[in-house]
């Protein structure tokens, strides 16, 4: 390695070669780091930093770390114009095949060409393919999603915009089929998008036992509505499902379970309920976007919302991480950030928060290392002004139920649920469970179960969604553990 720089290193005892440990790496430049892969033996690491004080002209940035720490680093330079590393997938031969993005100016702060590299462990670039972009289309994003697919080869999926509107996205999408050397062997624009905002993706995931893709994000199914797209080996679009019921903001989808159904991760915002409450949340939806169950692990205060990007890392059916922050707006202000560890069939392993002192951090991604942990990291700003690369490598072992169950929990009748009647929404409040995982069943009059939703975090107050609801009388019970704890009733208008 070329070069090291480790704060932290200690040994933990979920395997005698498995350590735990933090890179804080201080950058006068500022740097965002915001994806990459494992390819067995340690991580690389993609982004950017501003190279030119503050300006915004933003240079690429690599890192590779080992399974020890150990780290090299490398900056690209282009002369008269900014380049963006977005995201990697790691090959058979330990290379990462890497897209970014190029081009532009400080003046029309556009990117013009798809930059494509296999790139080894020492961040050299062993194959380099540049790609303008096709009439009418002028501007790349930083939002590039890579999958591979059965045959060895990486599709390749990114936002575009039409020349007349250079520095914003418009909903069209591309969608390229490459060889392992960079070699675009097929290409598809899409510009068919629902409504005025037409399809913004975030995220594309090969489907089990299937040569099909699965592309998620908004408007492929009506305008700004979550939907779910399939596109097939050809890339073309096979069919579209609608996710009405998911809320607000960004989703990701990293694992999908042997019966069809999919993990999608969330950061959402309760409207016009208790304390306006944002929080994090994992999905389970099956392959026409029916939802399946939730686990609620996160929920900000009334001053913070809980944020989250790349926040997915599927290291086995029993390790599944997902990475969130809380925000405060944007000011300066120190935060910290809450990582999850849950198994797929969505219960609770632990969670694990992270602080530095004075510093706010934006966890911009998460992804799986070789021994079943994963590596966290993201943009870090000292309160008087620095910014960081920071690293975490966090294994099982970390993380931590933060609540006891009590065996002896009795079943009290509870009427505290508001509003009641409602329409939409009832919050139940639950002094007594506070900050304990909880699960919530909705039965009707019959005694037949209409849905579940887990709580990871309750603090005090548990928000249903039950605006799917038929007009009547149903009842609820909160489950802590294997024991009820509460049972209530309320009129669904």
């Amino acid at each position: 390695m070329k070069r090291i720089l480790l704060i932290t290193l200690c040994l933990c005892a979920f395997s005698m070669h498995s350590q735990q440990w933090e890179i804080s790496h201080e950058m006068d430049e500022g740097v965002i780091l915001v994806g990459g892969d494992c390819n067995g033996e340690g991580n690389f690491i993609f982004g950017a930093y501003n190279g030119d004080a503050g300006s915004g002209y933003l240079d690429a940035f690599a890192m590779y770390v080992n399974d020890e720490g150990e780290f090299v680093e490398r900056k690209f330079c282009f002369e008269g114009y900014k380049s963006y590393l977005c995201n990697a997938v790691c090959m058979d031969n330990g290379n990462a095949f890497v897209v970014g993005v190029k081009g532009g100016t400080l003046t029309n702060r556009v990117y013009d060409t798809l930059w494509i590299a296999v790139m080894n462990t020492e961040l050299e670039i062993v194959e380099e393919r540049n790609y303008p972009i096709e009439a009418p289309y002028i501007t790349w994003t930083t939002d590039v999603y890579l999958e591979l697919n059965n045959y060895g080869e990486i599709i390749v999926l990114t936002d575009v915009s039409e020349r007349c509107y250079p520095n914003v996205t418009n909903g069209v999408y591309a969608v390229f089929k490459c060889d392992t050397h960079g070699n675009i062997l097929k290409n598809k624009y899409f510009a068919e998008g629902h409504g005025v905002n037409g399809a913004r993706p975030t995220g594309i995931v090969k489907v089990p036992n299937s040569d099909n893709m699965m592309i998620l994000g908004r408007g492929f199914f009506v305008s700004n509505c979550h939907s779910i797209c399939y596109i097939d080996n050809d890339l073309n679009k096979i069919e579209a499902y609608p996710l009405p019921w998911l809320e607000d903001n960004r989703n990701y989808t990293d694992c999908w379970k042997d019966n069809g159904h999919f993990l999608m991760s969330s950061m959402t915002h309760h409207y016009g309920v208790a304390d306006n409450s944002y929080y994090a949340a994992v999905f389970e939806v099956d392959g026409e976007g029916h939802y399946v169950d939730t686990l609620v692990y996160d929920r900000a205060d009334t001053s913070d919302y809980t944020a989250q990007f790349g926040s997915m890392a599927y290291a086995g059916d029993g390790a599944i991480y997902i990475a969130t922050y809380w925000e405060r707006g944007f000011d300066e202000m120190p935060t910290d950030a809450v990582i999850c560890l849950i198994d797929n069939d969505l219960n609770l392993l632990g969670t694990k928060r992270l602080m530095i002192n004075d510093t706010k951090i934006r966890i911009m991604h998460c992804q799986r290392t070789s021994d079943g942990g994963c590596l966290v990291y993201g943009q870090c700003k000292k309160n008087y002004g620095s910014e960081m690369v920071q690293v975490w490598k966090l294994l099982p072992g970390d993380f931590v139920i933060p609540w006891n169950l009590d065996d002896n929990l009795a079943v009290l009748q509870h009427q505290t649920a508001y509003p009641n009647p409602t329409e939409d929404y009832l919050n139940i409040v639950l002094q007594d469970v506070d900050n304990q995982m909880c699960k919530v069943a909705i039965s009707d009059v019959f005694g037949g179960k209409c849905f579940e939703r887990k709580f990871g975090h309750s603090v005090g107050l548990l928000s249903l969604d039950v605006s799917s609801l038929e007009h009547g009388m149903y009842f609820y019970e909160v489950h802590v553990g294997k024991h009820s704890v509460h049972k209530g009733k309320f009129f669904k208008k």
